[in-house]
């Protein structure tokens, strides 16, 4: 029997957090596989229609965050979390700060541009300096992210853990472009506004490969 039962639909990157998590426990999971036009069976298992969706025998579990926290009680070798609790807690941090500044902008920036062509030209005024200063405001954390990584091999530290799986689901975006069959337009925003090689993030794009390569469920 597999450790989790997981509903997901393709390519969505909080998913691909909780391949990543239970890569990393070496953790089974039944993966139920939804189509993203009709979510009628997410929404009849949780009350709302987003993925990830984990079912356990005696509850139903929304949110990656709370799904991450969730398997880390429950199997908590090895440990996604730091050890000492002050760093737990500065962990804690990143990932809430995490989500409010690279979730956001994004997901702004694709209501904007529109789910096929990216028009600029579309744009009013007030949108196109949205689209502006969302852009520059993803710039700008990139190179936090950069300094981040100066001599640390993972953006928790030295190793792999809850900042990874947190992050490495969206940056990578920025290193690849979306998988093929993989339309989301939140995807082809992080990836066409939020880019970024080995000339101008080069801890950034080692970091990604990084975690590339790591195991997923």
């Amino acid at each position: 029997m597999a450790d989790l039962r997981i509903l997901r639909v393709p390519h969505s990157t909080n998913v691909d957090r909780i391949a990543l998590a239970a890569g990393h426990k070496a953790l089974e999971v039944d993966w139920v596989d939804v189509d993203p036009d009709d979510r009628r069976v997410v929404r009849e298992a949780s009350g709302q229609d987003l993925v990830p969706v984990l079912l356990a025998d005696d509850e139903v579990v929304i949110d990656s965050p709370r799904i991450l926290a969730w398997i880390e009680a429950r199997f908590p070798e090895p440990s996604l979390w730091p050890s000492d609790p002050g760093d737990a807690a500065l962990a804690d941090v990143f990932c809430h700060r995490f989500n409010e500044v690279w979730k956001g902008p994004p997901n702004r920036l694709a209501a904007l541009l529109g789910p096929v062509d990216f028009d600029h030209g579309r744009l009013s005024g007030s949108e196109a300096r949205a689209v502006g200063d969302d852009t520059q405001r993803l710039r700008r954390w990139l190179d936090r992210f950069e300094e981040r990584l100066d001599g640390l091999e993972h953006l928790g530290g030295d190793g792999f853990g809850i900042c990874d799986v947190t992050a490495h689901p969206f940056l990578r975006f920025g290193a690849h472009a979306p998988e093929p069959g993989d339309e989301d337009p939140f995807h082809r925003v992080l990836h066409e506004l939020g880019a970024f090689d080995d000339a101008s993030h080069p801890r950034l794009t080692a970091w990604v490969a990084r975690v590339d390569a790591r195991p997923r469920a």
